[in-house]
């Protein structure tokens, strides 16, 4: 980021879905005086933010000069928070080999009421067998019947696909399963013909498409591509205005 915020205090942010925070300059508290200048003009347009592109890039591309790239983060809450949108290679290798890397079963399983009886069995950090392989449960989705598992015990590379059986360590509760899928392949939700989400045991006679946990991802990022940015003939009074502001 520009050298402008060299005199704002720092903080710690977590970028987007990374685990280590850094320390940046801290923007909260000039939140409001943006989105107040930001309501009072009609000086910014929407942009599309490209592959690969970078703030710093944009803003040269933009402006002329490196040193507006903060005000992209200012002027729009979504980046602000959730941090710069990633290119589809790798959105694509977040989602496929960090956040979701385990495995995800299907159960047989057609009603609420049968989705419940797993309410009180295979809970987080229990130790099972899928396939006769140790495994451990990370989370259950009972609304839309999946229990996903992952592998302390195997290899990153180790391939748990197609299995149908699980149970406990001991060979009790033994569960038919309908498949085994790649948990980036699981459900993240449901939505009708309208794309709007729905309840899968409930809305009877609705159009249910599965969303998956990766398209959801993608859509996300997505998202954050449609950005506000400051015209060209403008930006120079804004900045201006804001630094008197501020007193910056």
């Amino acid at each position: 980021m520009s050298s402008y915020f060299k005199n704002f205090r720092k903080t710690l942010y977590l970028f987007g879905n990374e685990e280590t925070p850094v320390a940046i300059q801290d923007l909260s508290k000039y939140v409001n005086i943006i989105d107040e200048l930001a309501d009072q003009i009609s000086a910014y347009m929407t942009y599309e933010i490209r592959e690969f592109e970078r703030p710093d890039t944009l803003s040269h591309r933009l402006y002329g000069t490196s040193e507006y790239d903060w005000t992209f983060f200012l002027m729009n809450d979504r980046i602000r928070e959730q941090g710069w949108p990633l290119s589809l290679q790798d959105i694509y290798k977040l989602g496929t080999e960090h956040l979701y890397r385990d495995w995800t079963c299907l159960l047989d399983i057609t009603t609420a009421d049968s989705s419940a009886e797993f309410a009180t069995k295979y809970v987080k950090d229990q130790e099972v067998l899928l396939n006769g392989r140790l495994m451990k449960v990370k989370y259950k989705n009972l609304q839309l019947g999946e229990i996903t598992l992952y592998s302390p015990y195997y290899s990153i590379d180790s391939d748990f696909s197609g299995q149908t059986m699980l149970s406990y360590t001991d060979g009790t509760e033994v569960v038919a399963l309908k498949n085994t899928i790649n948990e980036y392949n699981g459900t993240y939700h449901y939505i009708d013909e309208n794309e709007e989400p729905i309840d899968f045991f409930f809305d009877e006679g609705a159009t249910k498409v599965p969303v998956t946990n990766l398209e959801k991802l993608i859509q996300e990022n997505n998202e954050l591509k449609t950005i506000r940015v400051i015209k060209k003939e403008v930006i120079g009074n804004v900045v201006g205005r804001f630094k008197t502001l501020t007193g910056l």
